[in-house]
């Protein structure tokens, strides 16, 4: 027996599902010292006061459940994070809000009394995953504090490769999954189920390209995502998904995998438990050797590839020359001047443009020396000026700036432009 990696012209890593729990009155007991202040409603200063200050305050709070504290936690979250964000209902128990990066889950009293805690649940947005770094660097945590107060509820760690080969249709698996189940049609097998969502460990193999055109009501097209992936891959043709979802269950008994913190035992579980899946060309000959208990000796056997994650190359934004930019201002003037019959010394304008740009622009620290009251004049003359083209000529230099030194240098280029 032989084995060989599938063929791929190109391939991408990354983790396109990560649902998280929490409880939140890890939050609110580290937290309500900072941000306890006079605003806050009388009704729970007095609650603080009569539980004999803030440090018993904290205790009641880490450890009850009861209706005060409940009330005090939702309001203690909708002052300092859900007044910012949308509402998205009620559903299986819990209030839905929209932070633009992930959704979350907060328990309604009912439930979080039959549970013994305040539990959030938090759901990223694919688009929020797809941006970040290798080991999810860069993921925003909701509540700020450690990682190791985000438990792990699912992760699906995903495989997309573009490759001329189908090894869904005419071809079988040997792996440790007992369960497999194929959709598609009579000619060509669309998708692959190894093991169910009910074991809390499944691997799936699908047809990429037929997922993302198909537009219905439940799945309209995600446009987004075919931009993503065309700007990777070229285009979206011959593209295969592999993927491993993995439930808290599962991850705890087997791998005793809980928090965030866990997070690389995760890619060696992934290592352990798809390295074992074993891809054969399903045909007579094979079917026998199976069979037989004669797998050693099937000709042709591949394998998958190592989760190596996408790295991502972040692209360089246009940056002219502090002098093109000088250029373009200058430019400007003249036409406003022109427009005017005004007329101001060229010498000035390129001086005063050089002092300007630099000290609020550049990477230097440089102070706007002027030596007299004319040149006090025509240095407010010419902010004067700036303002009036940028309100009258729309914002076009005010984008050349954040071109030309944005992000690195620019701190406020609106003071200026």
């Amino acid at each position: 027996m032989s084995d060989t990696h599938i063929l791929s012209e190109k391939e991408l890593n990354y983790i396109e599902t990560l649902y998280l729990y929490a409880n939140l009155q890890d939050f609110v007991s580290s937290g309500i010292r900072e941000k306890y202040n006079d605003n806050w409603s009388k009704h729970w200063s007095f609650f603080i006061e009569e539980l004999g200050g803030f440090d018993k305050f904290e205790l009641a709070v880490s450890n009850s459940v009861d209706s005060d504290c409940y009330e005090f936690m939702y309001d203690y979250y909708y002052d300092t994070l859900l007044s910012q964000s949308d509402f998205l209902g009620f559903s299986n128990g819990r209030y839905w809000y929209d932070l633009k990066y992930c959704r979350i889950g907060i328990m309604d009293y009912d439930l979080a009394k039959k549970s013994n805690q305040f539990n959030v649940e938090i759901q990223y947005y694919q688009s929020h995953m797809f941006i970040l770094g290798s080991r999810l660097s860069g993921l925003k945590l909701p509540f700020d504090g450690t990682l190791n107060q985000y438990h792990i509820k699912r992760i699906d760690l995903t495989k997309v490769v573009k490759t001329n080969h189908d090894y869904l249709t005419n071809y079988s698996f040997i792996s440790p999954y007992r369960s497999i189940a194929r959709f598609g049609n009579d000619c060509k097998t669309e998708t692959v189920y190894l093991g169910t969502r009910k074991n809390g460990n499944v691997f799936r193999m699908y047809n990429k390209t037929i997922e993302l055109q198909v537009d219905t009501k439940e799945h309209p097209i995600d446009y987004k995502k075919i931009e993503m992936f065309s700007k990777y891959f070229g285009d979206i043709e011959n593209l295969y998904t592999f993927e491993l979802e993995l439930h808290r269950k599962y991850l705890k008994s087997s791998f005793e995998i809980d928090t965030l913190s866990d997070l690389d035992k995760i890619y060696r579980a992934y290592s352990e438990i798809v390295g074992k899946i074993k891809i054969y060309e399903d045909n007579d000959y094979n079917r026998n050797l199976i069979k037989n208990n004669h797998r050693d000796r099937i000709k042709k056997i591949y394998t998958f590839t190592e989760y190596i994650e996408y790295k991502r190359v972040v692209k360089k934004k246009y940056k002219p020359s502090e002098s093109y930019l000088i250029d373009s201002i200058v430019k400007n003037i003249n036409a406003y001047e022109k427009s005017l019959n005004v007329q101001m010394e060229e010498y000035e304008k390129i001086n005063l443009i050089d002092k300007i740009v630099t000290s609020m622009f550049g990477n230097k620290n440089i102070s706007i020396e002027i030596d007299d009251d004319e040149d006090i004049i025509e240095y407010r003359k010419f902010l004067d000026k700036i303002k009036k083209i940028r309100a009258n000529q729309s914002d076009g230099l005010f984008k050349e700036a954040n071109k030309a030194f944005s992000p690195i240098y620019a701190q406020n280029p609106k003071d200026l432009f």
